[in-house]
């Protein structure tokens, strides 16, 4: 492995890592406040009119120069009810609530410098849902996230591009202290576990061959730590996460094997269930630790949404499709009620073409089998 280095410790002078509004980024916010104001479908020049602030102010917005979090809480909300008033859906106004989580996440770690206070950390605080990864990931991948992507594209003018981004020192910066907390977490305790857990994943959105590469040792290091181990516990959320991110990175072996050792267990089945319905939004209430996994009763939730991403999700470029194969077995043998005869008909066109594919693994090739005997029943009815 290439020889890491630490993380940066520059002065104002020496770059923009260490720029004094480096606790106020807003180029996430920016561009979730561009995305809804075309959208609407108005000009900055509208905008800037309609919210009785100059045009530079707005532009400073979009562009992050002027991050949204500066901007008073009784400001904020009255932008947010105007932007309500134009048009945008409330979907869109969570995104930017979202995004301003997301900045604090990113200035947070693009100020660290020094010992790092690894309880307070942002992601060991609460576990991180979807609407926050994917707005963190997008300077990393250039993905718009999926909350967005309906909205109205972005129009590119000049050399500003259509997402946020990060200049390469402030990404090496990122992996530097996303690598360095998870290798500092504690490892025995929920919270540390859990900072790992997320610092891991997030920084497996950088695809830089040094970084796969720790992804790879740091998943081998706790693969060890939970040994042969079939319950639920702090490593086993970790070891779940990890090789959610190795497949991400092409490893075509990381879920199948999670798989097949480490959801054996009801309790481990029920932790796969709930998170998914977490991640989705089926759970609303935040969650502060991963022992929710097994806390909460697969009746909290109804699943409707987790059923229909699944089938949304089973195509053979999916890199995650075998672990979407096993999530929606489980959720059929846990939630049989879900399977009415509009959601059998969806998923009856869906399953067969991907067991014709055969793209999945063994086990994931069984269980649509069973899967699909299930709904040849329904439609029988």
């Amino acid at each position: 492995m290439a020889k890491r280095t630490a993380p940066s410790t520059r002065t104002a002078s020496q770059g923009s890592l260490s720029r004094p509004d480096a606790d106020r980024e807003g180029r996430v916010s920016g561009y979730v406040l561009k995305t809804i104001r075309q959208a609407v479908g108005l000009t900055q020049e509208q905008l800037a009119e309609r919210t009785r602030v100059d045009v530079s102010t707005l532009q400073g917005w979009e562009s992050g120069r002027r991050p949204l979090m500066a901007v008073p809480t009784d400001a904020y909300l009255e932008l947010r009810h105007l932007l309500h008033r134009l048009g945008a859906s409330p979907k869109l106004l969570e995104q930017l609530d979202t995004g301003l989580q997301a900045d604090r996440f990113l200035g947070y770690v693009l100020a660290s410098d020094g010992p790092i206070d690894l309880d307070n950390h942002p992601l060991a605080t609460w576990v991180i849902t979807r609407p926050f990864t994917e707005l963190v990931a997008w300077p990393f991948t250039g993905a718009v996230p999926h909350a967005l992507q309906e909205a109205a594209p972005l129009r590119r003018r000049g050399p500003s591009g259509t997402g946020p981004g990060l200049a390469s020192d402030e990404r090496r910066h990122m992996v530097d202290h996303l690598r360095t907390v998870a290798e500092q977490s504690a490892k025995a305790s929920v919270e540390g576990a859990l900072l790992r857990r997320q610092a891991h994943y997030v920084a497996g959105f950088d695809k830089s061959s040094e970084t796969i590469e720790w992804l790879a040792v740091m998943q081998r290091a706790e693969q060890r730590r939970l040994g042969n181990e079939v319950e639920w516990s702090p490593s086993w959320a970790v070891v779940r996460s990890g090789a959610h991110t190795l497949a991400r990175t092409g490893d075509e072996e990381a879920l199948p094997q999670f798989i097949d050792v480490h959801i054996s267990t009801d309790a481990c089945e029920i932790a796969n269930l709930n998170y998914w319905a977490y991640w989705l939004g089926e759970i609303p209430e935040p969650q502060l630790a991963d022992t929710f996994m097994i806390e909460l009763h697969l009746d909290s939730w109804h699943g409707d949404r987790l059923i229909k991403h699944l089938k949304g999700r089973l195509i053979p470029t999916n890199p995650y499709v075998d672990v979407v194969c096993h999530t929606l077995w489980s959720l059929i043998i846990r939630k049989p009620a879900l399977l009415d005869t509009k959601v059998a008909d969806d998923l009856a066109s869906s399953v067969p073409r991907m067991l014709e594919e055969g793209v999945v693994s063994p086990q994931s090739r069984r269980e649509l089998e069973e899967v699909l005997y299930a709904l040849r029943m329904i439609q029988r009815r």
